[in-house]
């Protein structure tokens, strides 16, 4: 399968005159990829018109290659972010709060845009959830900062990706050959600085549609109370429960697995609950 990938959908005429242009130069693809930043990118409706056009007209899959957004607008690393609260941090299409529960707001919302634009609508990449802050700078100040930043710098030189150190101004002089030494988007992450993962991860999870039975915490296709035992287990940390499996756990709902879940199964198998 082959791809293509563009940016900047929310030029919305020159979106559409490339997708033109592809299939008057008979060029050979299947997928039709934008990025989507909303800190510059337009609107999520103009977003869904440019891929179902594309889907339409001229019958290609369509994807979101490239979105994120932040979870927080504090840096971790020293490095200065691509967002913070003195750059793109306000505009009419930044809709949510800059949260956990906002990144995983944004995720859900444009992968919904993608699916608007119809059958062909595949889905999305987010770019890059995986950056892991080299050394926390929160809360230090003075001599103490300017040492842990110096320290995170040459981590970064010495382990970092190739864009991310100073080995990148061999390709990239003008950008990301003066701008290394750190990430400028750790704080897109779905990580927190000490390498948790946040709960926006569970987005994800979220939006497969896979019908679990609540409270099968095994996934054993019916309640009994091995589930119950598997719940235990989950919590007392001697067990490992799948995403899928997590969601079935959690009986009432509220986006945690808690003891309370094992008391409802048991109390459902003994007929003093209603499944």
């Amino acid at each position: 399968m082959i791809a293509v990938h563009f940016t900047n959908p929310e030029q919305t005429a020159t979106m559409k005159w490339r997708a033109d242009w592809l299939d008057e130069n008979q060029v050979d693809y299947d997928v039709f990829s934008t990025s989507y930043y909303p800190y510059w990118h337009g609107s999520l409706e103009n977003l869904t018109e440019v891929l179902r056009y594309v889907a339409d007209t001229y019958g290609k899959y369509v994807t979101v290659a490239e979105t994120s957004y932040a979870y927080t607008l504090n840096d971790s690393d020293g490095h200065r972010n691509t967002v913070d609260a003195g750059a793109n941090s306000t505009g009419e299409n930044l809709l949510w709060d800059f949260t956990p529960q906002g990144q995983a707001d944004e995720v859900r919302a444009v992968m919904n845009a993608v699916n608007n634009a119809g059958e062909k609508g595949l889905g999305v990449f987010y770019w890059e959830g995986a950056w892991i802050t080299a050394g926390d700078v929160s809360g230090l100040s003075g001599d103490e900062y300017a040492a842990q930043y110096a320290k995170n710098a040459a981590l970064w030189e010495k382990y970092g990706s190739g864009w991310a150190t100073s080995y990148s101004a061999d390709f990239d002089p003008g950008d990301a050959g003066l701008w290394y030494g750190g990430s400028a988007v750790d704080n897109q992450a779905f990580f927190a600085p000490d390498g948790k993962a946040l709960p926006s991860l569970k987005v994800f999870d979220r939006i497969y549609l896979e019908d679990v039975l609540a409270g099968d915490a095994n996934l054993s296709g019916a309640l009994d109370i091995l589930d119950a035992t598997a719940i235990q287990r989950y919590l007392a940390e001697l067990a490992y429960l799948k995403p899928s499996a997590q969601r079935a756990a959690d009986i009432n709902e509220n986006g945690e697995v808690e003891i309370l879940d094992a008391t409802a199964v048991q109390r459902i198998l003994a007929g003093l609950q209603e499944g």
